[in-house]
């Protein structure tokens, strides 16, 4: 399969295109090939901080899972979140099937729109009732809480200033210091 083929893609179509570009990020949403190149270091920076961060304080019924890993979130659907809560009792599989308790995506140049707009649409129709966006460049986190099958902006934490929230689970951080 080539990238310039245009269509509807199918789960089975994915993992094909996967194994032809494993130096890329390849992800379906609403049957449309998403691909992106790898992660840089300052992503990975974040995601592996913000990682330690959230599995100091996840409930002893939850873990935290990072990507690269499929959340399949409909027929024509399979993205990455960079990291994911997940209750404790999922230890096997190749793919998350059910909504996570939270998702987290972390920003980077080629994926703002797609994780800005696209994984939003779907993750809400799916059910992830957490979203979480944090951006490494200019450190900050911005909350989306799932009311009524659509995402609703909540806090943004930027710089130095204390992220603190009771949901999904208590946890505080300053975004800064993910990025340090």
């Amino acid at each position: 399969m080539s990238i310039s083929e245009v269509g509807i893609y199918t789960v089975e179509d994915l993992h094909a295109y996967r194994e032809e570009r494993d130096d890329m990020t390849v992800q379906l949403i609403e049957g449309e090939l998403i691909v992106s190149p790898s992660p840089g270091v300052a992503h990975q920076v974040v995601s592996g901080e913000l990682f330690a961060v959230l599995r100091s304080v996840v409930p002893p019924h939850l873990r935290v899972l990072a990507a690269p890993l499929d959340l399949r979130a409909g027929e024509r659907t399979v993205v990455q979140p960079d990291l994911m809560v997940v209750p404790r009792s999922l230890v096997d599989g190749s793919e998350v099937a059910q909504p996570p308790v939270l998702a987290v995506e972390i920003l980077s140049p080629s994926s703002r729109r797609t994780d800005l707009v696209r994984k939003p649409e779907v993750l809400g129709r799916f059910g992830v009732e957490h979203y979480w966006v944090v951006d490494p460049l200019h450190p900050a986190v911005r909350t989306f809480r799932l009311a009524d099958g659509t995402y609703e902006s909540g806090q943004i934490v930027a710089g130095d200033d204390v992220f603190e929230t009771e949901e999904p689970f208590p946890v505080s951080f300053r975004p800064a210091d993910l990025a340090r």
